[in-house]
């Protein structure tokens, strides 16, 4: 069978589920009790909730291609800088059609600013996962 054939690893399987929780997250009804973003630049609910998701989103992201490689590709021995300005790209990109899939939805809002929240938490992640991840096998040293 094909899926034997190209079996997904554990790690894979997490960053796919935790963007699919991040999408189901943008599209249901917000509860009136959770504190949206004011005016007096607070920290609140919504924006702790971008900046976790997004940011393991690509932490995520990241460990997977320095652990397996991007798919399709041989893994290198190091996480380089293009591979996380890669994942970052697009975990960016996933925020910005989560933010356009929320402006088609009555319950929801569009807004300019969480794209920018999503990129940059995205980017904290990428680049945290880069300084901090170093992989311990056997072999690399």
């Amino acid at each position: 069978m094909w899926w034997r054939a190209h079996s997904l690893s554990r790690i894979r399987v997490g960053v796919a589920t935790l963007a699919l929780v991040i999408l189901v997250a943008s599209v249901v009804p917000v509860p009136a009790a959770t504190p949206q973003t004011g005016p007096t630049g607070s920290v609140d609910t919504t924006t702790l909730l971008h900046i976790a998701g997004y940011a393991t989103l690509a932490a995520g992201g990241v460990i997977a291609v320095a652990r397996e490689g991007w798919p399709g590709r041989r893994r290198s021995r190091r996480v380089e800088i293009r591979a996380v300005a890669g994942v970052v790209a697009l975990v960016a990109l996933f925020g910005v059609g989560a933010e356009l899939l929320q402006a088609l939805i009555p319950w929801r809002t569009f807004a300019v600013a969480e794209i920018g929240l999503n990129a940059a938490s995205g980017a904290v992640g990428g680049l945290a996962a880069m300084w901090f991840y170093r992989p311990v096998e056997k072999g690399w040293q």
